[in-house]
């Protein structure tokens, strides 16, 4: 696992939990991160990335590390690909409306297949969003922004929606802070096959009460909540089927249902509590 309270580092367990070890090398250099990585596992092996950062690092499937990938410009997303057993990347370059597309890493890491989006197209423009192909082969891409894009393998548009974020239709970012109120951080094929999850994040505590508190800052998982959205594709394109919200920061591993989220013990201690996710929102 890795997190926002972590910082460049990863933690390993166990099937049952128990602390394994560490990869804590922090820095710009092979195998190492400033912030908190990212990972996507398949079958040659275990791809870490720092969202936006123009590499990728392939370790083994015990994490020892094997080599750095550059990318053609800034890195959004990494994930598996089970039709192939190697991994599926978007990059950007050059923001809105500069060069982006998707990348068709092999079992080795090398670049198989670079596909490049269709007109009308968006989610590729500027920040990089996260990817995912089904088992149908359809490819669906969340921006940051929440626009989702259903494509087909030669990413030609089959359907998109703009996903209502909280706070954005508030937020104006000629004007507005460095970041918008919300993010999309992940999507995920649903379990029942019906489509995708995404998942997006939002600040419930103001600047300005941030500012004013006296003690120490809370912690990352105090200040977001997370929010998801049940997405999936027919006929007549995309439609929103359900969305749920959780009063902390919830992270999905892996595909399916599974996902994880740090807690404080009474004794100070933060803990990992790993669960399966229900829908229990409007629609669901």
């Amino acid at each position: 696992m890795s997190s926002e309270a972590l910082g460049g580092t990863v933690i390993i367990y166990d099937a049952a939990g128990r602390y394994e070890r560490e990869l804590n090398r922090q820095g710009d250099g092979p195998g190492e991160f400033r912030g908190p990585p990212k990972f996507a596992l398949g079958t040659g092996g275990i791809v870490l990335y720092e969202r936006f950062a123009p590499e990728l690092h392939l370790f083994s499937g015990n994490l020892d590390f094997r080599q750095t990938i550059r990318l053609p410009g800034a890195g959004g997303s990494v994930r598996a690909d089970p039709a192939t057993g190697g991994w599926l990347a978007t990059y950007a370059f050059g923001g809105a409306g500069g060069d982006a597309g998707v990348l068709l890493l092999d079992q080795s890491g090398d670049v198989v297949r670079t596909m490049k989006p269709s007109a009308g197209s968006s989610s590729l423009s500027g920040p990089t969003g996260d990817v995912i192909r089904d088992a149908d082969g359809t490819i669906w891409i969340a921006s940051v922004m929440g626009m989702l894009e259903a494509l087909d393998q030669d990413l030609g548009l089959l359907g998109s929606l703009q996903l209502e974020l909280p706070g954005m239709d508030t937020w104006d970012p000629s004007t507005g802070p460095a970041a918008p109120p919300a993010m999309v951080t992940d999507i995920h094929l649903a379990p029942d096959g019906s489509g995708v999850w995404v998942f997006a994040l939002a600040p419930v505590i103001s600047p300005n009460e941030l500012r004013t508190q006296q003690s120490a800052p809370p912690a990352v998982e105090q200040v977001f909540d997370s929010f998801v959205y049940s997405v999936t594709l027919d006929s007549e394109g995309l439609s929103l089927l359900g969305t749920d919200r959780f009063d902390t920061l919830v992270r999905p591993l892996r595909d399916g249902d599974l996902a994880f989220e740090m807690v404080d013990t009474p004794g100070g201690d933060r803990r990992v509590r790993v669960g399966r996710l229900r829908f229990t929102g409007p629609g669901r």
